[in-house]
């Protein structure tokens, strides 16, 4: 299957090898092109070789957490408007905490596939025809 770049370019960041793998094998079927990376480190150093259109991280990972990933994410003039879908299985409060930080969105796990693609359609969309810039945690 080609991917369609059109959709958009994804990186996905997560330490657990299992959750990376099944999350981009959605996202390629889904349609995007998706790239992964295993801590933040690896994450920011690929955002800034690929420029990807949204960034979809882990909170909790090894060498940089998901909340700092993001600082240094919106510290970068590279990167400070990418949008940053974080993902976590560490409830509400921790989701809230990622997008003071910086996030555009949070989800926690375990999450709904589908209204999960559409958070990350939207925030596409806003790359593409900036507005307003965060939404709220999904459950």
């Amino acid at each position: 299957m080609a991917m369609n770049v059109e959709l958009g370019k994804i990186l996905v960041i997560e330490d657990n090898r299992d959750s990376r793998d099944i999350l981009a094998k959605l996202l390629r079927m889904s349609g995007y092109d998706v790239m992964s990376a295993d801590d933040g480190e690896a994450g920011l150093a690929a955002a800034l070789k690929q420029n990807p259109d949204l960034i979809i991280t882990d909170i909790h990972m090894p060498n940089m957490n998901g909340i700092e990933f993001v600082q240094r994410v919106r510290q970068d003039q590279a990167l400070d408007k990418t949008p940053v879908l974080v993902v976590t299985a560490f409830g509400a409060h921790v989701a809230r905490e990622a997008i003071d930080a910086g996030a555009d969105a949070a989800a926690e796990k375990p999450f709904d596939f589908d209204g999960f693609l559409l958070t990350v359609e939207e925030l596409i969309a806003r790359k593409k025809t900036p507005t307003s810039r965060r939404v709220e945690p999904t459950a």
